[in-house]
């Protein structure tokens, strides 16, 4: 069998720390590639991984802490609406290309200098984000540990 086939078969709160890890590396290489080049791949890219990261906290938010998740979201945010805006510009800029708009038009113009102020606030938070370690804060928030049996009372004695 293959690792997701096996996982799936395992108990459930293996299985949901396993795809929260996987979700989560994958945010964060996401986060380091359109940190570093914030093209309209990378943006999108990072768009993708941040909203399956995010399902996969609402899938599992009943084994979840509730207080790690609220801050989590808090982060990505921001994030994710700079991103938004960036990625707007992007298919906004491709559509009036396709359409048959001229490559230097005023509209064209206007829409990649809005799309620099985009990418400079798009890198800001992605900083911001990174300067808080999410590679090694989140992860103890999300980890997910079997219940362990309550001792009962009067037992051994």
């Amino acid at each position: 069998m293959n690792k997701r086939v096996d996982c799936w078969m395992s108990q459930p709160v293996r299985f949901a720390n396993v795809a929260l890890a996987a979700r989560l590396a994958k945010l964060l290489e996401q986060v380091d590639r359109c940190a570093a080049k914030p093209g309209a791949d990378q943006v999108h890219d990072l768009r993708v991984a941040i909203r399956r990261f995010s399902q996969a906290l609402r899938i599992f938010a009943s084994m979840l802490s509730a207080k790690p998740v609220k801050a989590i979201h808090k982060s990505l945010r921001p994030v994710m609406e700079a991103a938004g805006l960036v990625r707007d510009l992007d298919v906004g800029m491709d559509r009036l290309l396709d359409d048959g708009l001229e490559e230097n038009s005023a509209v064209l113009e206007q829409m990649r200098a809005e799309r620099r102020r985009g990418e400079l606030a798009l890198r800001g938070r992605l900083l911001l984000l990174q300067s808080k370690e999410p590679g090694r804060a989140w992860p103890a928030g999300l980890l997910i540990r079997t219940a362990t049996p309550k001792k009962q009372e009067g037992a051994g004695e």
